[in-house]
């Protein structure tokens, strides 16, 4: 399973060397799939193979990219925090303050005042995304408190940063490579859905969302818009809850 998705998400990621925001062609709009055009063209004539391959790899870059990040960051802030009470107390009354806003109304909060682009996009999705993980890295540090094996580290004179990695990061993985594969999807969903509002990427670049969006008027005519890049965000979804289900199981 694992390797299987590792090939269809390096295949998916190829369009960014393959793939293209499409050249517009007004001759040739609106066609159905094709040998010239395997998806067929939108109302500008553009390819829309291309734009789905290069739409479906930048949105599993972000989530990729994302969910790493909030991956280290939660991580580490529950690492740095977990042994000082007044610390953990401000890292945790911090998440519930971020938490207790809906993750997509801040997006659109911090979108409201910032200019629409990549950058943007990624400014407006990092924060809040490393709460769930910290809290995750939390709750397994106090299991591990009285280990045995930690205390024994300890004891021989092992250093913070070797007992992190040698002995808790394993430990907490995973449960926190479950919690990646949600974020991954959560991260593809919402830059498919801040994008199908017109707040992700500029119309002109490829995205799924956006390819939603613009399809909607010729639902009638050229369903392919629409189908495509449903298509492609339903397998990514289920994908990642297919990796989430794997790695809850227990060994």
């Amino acid at each position: 399973m694992k390797r299987a998705w590792l090939l269809a998400a390096s295949i998916l990621l190829l369009g960014f060397i393959f793939g293209g925001n499409g050249v517009v062609d007004l001759f040739h709009r609106l066609e159905g799939p094709n040998p010239s055009h395997l998806f067929g063209t939108d109302e500008l004539g553009r390819d829309l193979f291309q734009r789905w391959w290069l739409g479906g790899a930048r949105a599993l870059a972000l989530g990729l990219g994302l969910t790493a990040l909030h991956l280290l960051s939660g991580t580490t802030a529950a690492l740095l925090v977990h042994s000082s009470p007044f610390l953990r107390r401000a890292l945790l009354a911090l998440a519930d303050a971020l938490a207790s806003i809906p993750s997509l109304l801040l997006c659109l909060f911090l979108l409201a005042f910032l200019r629409p682009g990549y950058g943007a996009l990624v400014l407006a999705l990092v924060v809040g995304g490393w709460i769930p993980y910290a809290r995750l890295s939390l709750s397994q540090l106090d299991t591990l408190k009285s280990d045995p094996s930690l205390q024994q580290a300890k004891l021989m004179g092992a250093g913070r940063f070797h007992r992190w990695t040698g002995h808790l990061l394993p430990r907490l993985w995973p449960i926190l490579s479950a919690q990646c594969a949600v974020g991954i999807g959560a991260v593809v969903l919402a830059e498919g859905g801040l994008s199908f509002l017109g707040l992700g990427l500029p119309p002109e670049q490829a995205s799924w969302g956006s390819m939603l969006a613009a399809g909607r008027a010729f639902l009638l005519v050229s369903p392919w818009q629409l189908i495509w890049p449903s298509m492609g965000l339903l397998a990514l979804l289920l994908a990642t809850e297919a990796m989430r289900s794997r790695d809850s199981l227990p060994s």
